[in-house]
């Protein structure tokens, strides 16, 4: 049968903090470990960056990290891939978005920078995912920054277009749903590039891979591995290309799709 890695999305796949559930499920840890106890790769691969995961998602103990979409992978502690923003376009940004009042995470894997600790924009975003501020500091000089994707939150539509008009050409912009920040990531740098890059580097074939997502950013991911599943809660346009939709999060959607595609 051959290793299979298995990759996850984090929010509206393991956790959905945006409606209340910070804590994942006991089947889901219990297939995780299934998962890892039948010779198998339980994968992260999120838009989050490592500094935004907490204890409910490390405890899981994976065995890799592709996170920032697909910006950057890690195995037993080491990188396997970095692309981080360069310091132009991070200056750029900070100018844009000090001049115009719009508030920003950069995303770093062992620290992320925000604009201002004090912003109700800022706190908000914190609290609804449930991100841990230890790992946030406020430098703002680009040549300290190391950032691998960002977060930008708009107040009105004029924000939004200034912001699409500097960084449309190389980033994609994904709207975090019901509120009014957005993902900024790397157009040619997605989870599936992430998962490709991984599975090369390991020689497993793309026939050996599976993956759970819910959002948008997740399409490429599942259309790349060879049995791409949606949660019962996923976007209708991520339903369409999937191999098959489980349940959702919160109704053992991980657990009973690993079942029935008999890898536990």
């Amino acid at each position: 049968m051959g290793q299979k890695a298995v990759f996850f999305d984090v929010d509206g796949t393991l956790i959905d903090c945006a409606n209340g559930m910070e804590r994942v499920l006991d089947s889901t840890e219990q297939a995780i470990t299934k998962i890892k106890k039948n010779g198998h790769l339980a994968v992260l691969a999120t838009g989050r960056p490592k500094s935004f995961l907490d204890k409910e998602i490390t405890k899981l103990k994976f065995d890799a990290y592709i996170t920032s979409n697909g910006a950057y992978i890690e195995m037993n502690g080491k990188a396997l891939y970095n692309r981080k923003i360069d310091i132009s376009t991070l200056g750029q940004v900070i100018s844009m978005c000090s001049s115009e009042g719009i508030d920003y995470i950069f995303e770093g894997q062992d620290l992320s920078y925000v604009s201002d600790f004090n912003s109700n924009n800022i706190k908000n975003l914190l609290q609804v995912f449930s991100i841990n501020p230890n790992h946030l500091t406020d430098i703002n000089d680009p040549n300290e920054i190391s950032a691998n994707k960002m977060v930008l939150i708009f107040n009105n539509d004029r924000q939004k277009k200034l912001s699409t008009s500097l960084l449309e050409d190389k980033f994609n912009f994904m709207n975090h749903p019901g509120l009014s920040s957005y993902d900024v990531y790397f157009k040619d740098c997605t989870k599936a590039d992430g998962i490709k890059k991984f599975a090369d580097n390991l020689n497993i074939s793309i026939d050996n891979t599976i993956a759970f997502g819910d959002g948008i950013n997740d399409i490429e991911m599942l259309q790349t591995v060879k049995y791409g599943i949606a949660m019962g809660n996923a976007n209708e346009k991520l339903k369409k290309v999937a191999y098959f939709v489980t349940n959702d999060v919160f109704s053992h959607g991980i657990y009973n799709g690993l079942e029935r595609l008999r890898i536990i």
